[in-house]
């Protein structure tokens, strides 16, 4: 008896003095355990960004399929030579879709209907010839701005649920992706949802993350249950918060808005769920009252990422495509490339 209380005693000082990241350090591509005689090898840092149902527009719309092929090309040419290797590809934006299904109809905010041919085949072709890894987006409900898109009948669990399935039968893609869109349903609805989206999904060997909005308090006033997410094991792989603001926020600049909702974030991941960061590249260079560390630096994303790094994060992922390759961003990609070496 005496030797089996000094074990319990030495067991809860041994947990007492293991940092965080030590008791969380696991995957991020999965959560599931290793045995005890697997060697676990860190994951690669996800490098991402989001291609986006206006990304879609700009550049892919309307073409061909040879133009389409090259143009696509090019997007993951560009991705990689960033020394990204990761692309969230928008799918499923409006109720729709830019691949045919039998579940949802063609996209014309994407693809201005049906093009002849099987878009999502050659993105995920393209992407998979130039090393990148391709995850589908997904706006689940189709809702977005405070109403449905499309047809609002197909926004119900079992027909998102069987358009999940019709993505992982017929393509090679590398896992399944949610946006931060969720209509006011509660949580308990959101939560089912994606607690069977996970089951789905795992039973194929994908990965399955949630993209929300970087405001906690916001989520949770929407019904997104970003507490119970990270709480429990078996809603989603991963999670990646939008935390789409500086450290030089406010009128004069200084308060370290992103450091805190990263500290935030950290604080409420109770289950140890890997943690990829979103970052507004979008708002490179551009003038806002509210958060002049965008105009004022050029290095906010290679700090941020050194930030989360430093954090224990798994990665990040840019939004979006048509920002990264813009001129207003290519002093900030350029010393995120620095950082990416």
């Amino acid at each position: 008896m005496k030797f089996r209380n000094l074990f319990i005693y030495l067991l809860v000082i041994i947990m007492l003095f293991t940092p965080l990241e030590a008791m969380c350090a696991e995957s991020t591509e999965s959560t599931g355990a290793a045995s005890s005689e697997q060697t676990v090898t860190p994951a690669p840092e996800l490098r991402g960004v989001w291609f986006s149902f206006n990304d879609w527009k700009t550049y892919l719309k309307g073409k061909d399929e040879a133009g389409f092929r090259a143009a696509f090309a090019t997007v993951c040419k560009n991705t990689r030579g960033y020394g990204l290797n990761t692309i969230f590809l928008h799918v499923r934006s409006h109720n729709d879709a830019v691949y045919p299904s039998g579940c949802y109809p063609w996209s014309d905010e994407m693809l201005g209907g049906n093009p002849g041919f099987d878009p999502l085949s050659i993105a995920v072709e393209c992407a998979h010839a130039e090393g990148l890894k391709l995850h589908a987006w997904i706006n689940p409900y189709g809702y977005r701005n405070g109403k449905y898109c499309g047809d609002r009948s197909l926004a119900t669990k079992e027909n998102i649920i069987a358009g999940i399935r019709e993505i992982l039968d017929k393509y090679s893609v590398d896992g399944i992706h949610f946006d931060d869109y969720f209509p006011p349903l509660g949580a308990s609805v959101h939560n089912d949802l994606l607690k069977n989206v996970f089951n789905t999904v795992h039973a194929y060997g994908k990965t399955f993350g949630v993209s929300p909005g970087g405001n906690i308090e916001n989520n949770r006033a929407a019904g997104a249950d970003v507490d119970t997410w990270l709480g429990t094991a078996g809603y989603v792989d991963y999670i990646c918060p939008q935390i789409y603001w500086t450290n030089r926020y406010g009128k004069d600049g200084s308060v370290t808005m992103y450091s805190d909702r990263l500290a935030a974030w950290k604080s409420i991941n109770k289950a140890c769920i890997p943690m990829y960061i979103g970052l507004g590249a979008y708002l490179a260079g551009k003038t806002s009252k509210s958060d002049p560390g965008w105009k004022n630096s050029d290095s906010n994303l290679s700090a941020q990422v050194n930030e989360l790094r430093a954090n224990g994060c798994g990665g990040y992922i840019l939004f979006a495509y048509s920002s990264i390759v813009s001129s207003a961003c290519s002093a900030e990609m350029a010393k995120l490339k620095t950082v990416n070496k």
